[in-house]
């Protein structure tokens, strides 16, 4: 393979199978940040079909020095807004359980005691994806915690629904469906990320390269829980000045930190819909377009 200039910025994900019983496998891929070109940040992305607790995280539960997101899915592209599975999350010191029987996204900050998570029902497989505050792992497992009163709800504001817009998409290869979240209102969450289906073809933006004040991370994954190594589609993906070409049909995480210049991002075929999210490390999502006259490129 020739050698590039900004190959090391795209990083395919590695899955391993999640223990378990008898069934079909679950899949999980979890990057830190010294995969990640040293970013302070790292991500678990997961793929889920079995009743019983996920067998993670401690008998307990455990505890981060730093906040951590959660983002429960449906796989289903045509009810992107439906997740046909019922978990209990259990959060906080007095462990209250926490029903998520629809997309959701949880908010974790730095110290919050949680899990166990046990699936109560699943009628179909659904997706799991944490975005942890921190490029390493350092977690706490607790060796003790109290059941919380029945109706305790302490932590109830932490739980937020998913909801997936249709964004009416009549040309080029931006998102089907798309929701947004940022941190501003969450003490400890430099962040923003999107999260979004995709089946179009051709370019993203029209007025592509661009450029973030931010690090960020933009991660490609397949929909199909059974085969976690397919993403479904064929990605075209420009960096740097030089608007050097990778193209990638796995699923990949794209780097790009404060200051490159990345994109036009092109998607040349699709099989299958696939799943996106841009995950940044600021409150806002600041974009500078050099596409038109602005860019010399």
């Amino acid at each position: 393979m020739a050698k590039t200039k900004y190959g090391h910025f795209i990083k395919k994900l590695v899955y391993n199978e999640l223990p378990g019983g008898k069934g079909k496998p679950e899949y999980i891929t979890w990057p830190k940040g010294s995969d990640l070109e040293g970013l302070n940040l790292s991500f678990v992305w997961s793929y889920h079909n079995k009743v019983g607790p996920w067998g993670v995280g401690g008998e307990y539960g455990h505890v981060h020095p730093y906040g951590e997101i959660f983002l429960f899915t449906g796989l289903d592209y045509d009810n992107p807004n439906k997740m046909d599975a019922e978990l209990e999350l259990t959060i906080g010191d007095k462990a209250e359980t926490h029903v998520i029987a629809s997309p959701s996204i949880v908010v974790l900050p730095a110290g919050t005691p949680h899990l166990p998570i046990v699936a109560k029902k699943v009628n179909k497989p659904y997706g799991f994806l944490a975005i942890s505050m921190s490029g390493e792992d350092k977690t706490k497992e607790l060796t003790k915690r109290e059941k919380a009163f029945i109706l305790a709800n302490d932590y109830g504001d932490c739980i937020r629904r998913l909801e997936l817009r249709d964004m009416h998409r009549k040309e080029g290869a931006n998102a089907d469906h798309f929701s947004y979240w940022n941190g501003k209102k969450d003490e400890g969450f430099v962040l923003n990320f999107t999260w979004a289906f995709h089946t179009g073809t051709g370019y993203w933006h029209k007025d592509d390269p661009h450029v973030h004040p931010n690090d960020e991370v933009l991660v490609f994954m397949g929909m199909d829980p059974g085969n976690p190594n397919y993403l479904g589609a064929e990605i075209e993906f420009r960096m740097g000045e030089e608007q050097e070409v990778h193209v990638f049909d796995t699923p990949t995480a794209v780097i790009a930190p404060r200051g490159f210049v990345h994109c036009p991002l092109i998607t040349r075929k699709v099989e299958k819909p696939y799943a996106f999210t841009a995950i940044c490390l600021a409150h806002e999502h600041e974009t500078k377009q050099l596409g038109g006259k602005e860019w010399k490129g």
